[in-house]
């Protein structure tokens, strides 16, 4: 975080993520709300550490909280909005690694073992290098059979092949994390997007609130994740007490629309036409603005350029996609210019607006 002292001394902070806040304003402006609440923003962050991605300090994430379900199906839920909104803004081919934090710290305090070696045997997971996990095992006396199951875990590459793990009833509450993870598999079978998560059982998030499922979103031969989420049940108790479970995820923005242009996608073109009104009668050009607006058209009004040809220019630096020449009234045509096409015609304001809904796919 980025900390200072205001002028009283006291230590204040820039916000680092969104789920901490949204936790604080649930739980003392949202009690009485019937749950589980569904919540979503797009706001700007702050962190010092970026140096991993073009060294920004300040971003933006886009993200959904889905607030008082403990079920697996708010988990399947929120996982599968993920890879429908990826879709929606035109990436393809992203992937969700998924792990589970309650699986891991489970399996690490099974292993009895003091926090750094915790901290190193992470790092070693994260390499996936069995060599490295074989003398850790071996210095540190785990048993074979902890050690068997690490090197399965590591083996899997899709949640259905947890399903070959079974475990003896010492290590109960590892089992019932695996079911969990094998039942969150038959949700996203429902919702039809199983086939782009894939497990990894070294993946651990950053903030240390999770307490079930942990996922990430990344696209291949991009190498940075684009965001993730996970599964946080005890992050709202903190605040009044009262146990709340929660899950949701956040995207970085910034990373999405790099992402886009490096698939080759022409983000300046997203979106509706734009329009570019030049009235010659003031009340009227604002008419017209109001009725295109009305319509969901974005539009807006030229007051400078006098001739024709310098509104056409002006059109044209905007990357505006059409120019409505008004007259004295509405109620005569139009004359509507295409500066895709390089040409004018006459129109009224009517069927102008059904032309561009009929080219936008309505």
């Amino acid at each position: 975080m980025f900390k200072f002292q205001d002028r009283d001394g006291k230590i204040l902070a820039l916000r680092a993520e969104m789920t901490t806040p949204i936790a604080r304003i649930v739980t003392t402006k949202m009690g009485s709300r019937p749950k589980p609440l569904r919540l979503f923003y797009i706001c700007n962050v702050f962190r010092y550490n970026r140096s991993y991605f073009e060294n920004l300090r300040e971003f933006h994430q886009a993200g959904v909280e889905l607030i008082g379900c403990s079920k697996l199906e708010a988990d399947g839920e929120v996982i599968a909005l993920l890879l429908f909104s990826a879709e929606k803004i035109g990436l393809e081919k992203v992937r969700i690694d998924l792990g589970h934090a309650g699986l891991l710290r489970e399996i690490l305090n099974t292993m009895r073992l003091g926090e750094s070696e915790k901290e190193i045997f992470q790092k070693i997971l994260k390499s996936r290098n069995t060599a490295k996990i074989d003398k850790f095992t071996e210095d540190f006396g785990i048993s074979p059979q902890l050690k068997d199951l690490l090197l399965r875990l590591l083996n899997c590459k899709k949640l259905e092949d947890l399903q070959s793990i079974s475990l003896n009833p010492k290590l109960a509450k590892i089992q019932r994390f695996l079911s969990e993870l094998l039942e969150v598999n038959d949700i996203l079978s429902d919702y039809g997007v199983e086939e782009d998560v894939f497990f990894d059982f070294s993946l651990t998030r950053k903030i240390e609130y999770y307490t079930g499922v942990v996922f990430e979103a990344s696209i291949p031969n991009v190498g940075l994740p684009l965001g993730g989420g996970g599964r946080y049940d005890n992050l709202m108790e903190k605040f009044n007490g009262q146990k709340l479970p929660a899950t949701g995820f956040a995207i970085e923005v910034e990373k999405c629309l790099w992402a886009l242009k490096n698939q080759g996608f022409d983000v300046s073109k997203r979106g509706e036409p734009k329009v570019l009104i030049k009235s010659m009668s003031r009340s009227a050009g604002v008419e017209a603005l109001k009725f295109l607006r009305n319509a969901g058209i974005t539009c807006l009004l030229n007051f400078d350029e006098q001739e024709k040809g310098d509104v056409i220019e002006y059109a044209k630096q905007l990357g505006v996609n059409y120019v409505v020449f008004v007259g004295s009234s509405l109620e005569k045509s139009l004359e509507i210019y295409d500066i895709n096409l390089g040409s004018a015609k006459k129109s009224r304001l009517q069927s102008f607006i059904k032309s561009m809904e009929a080219s936008e796919g309505g």
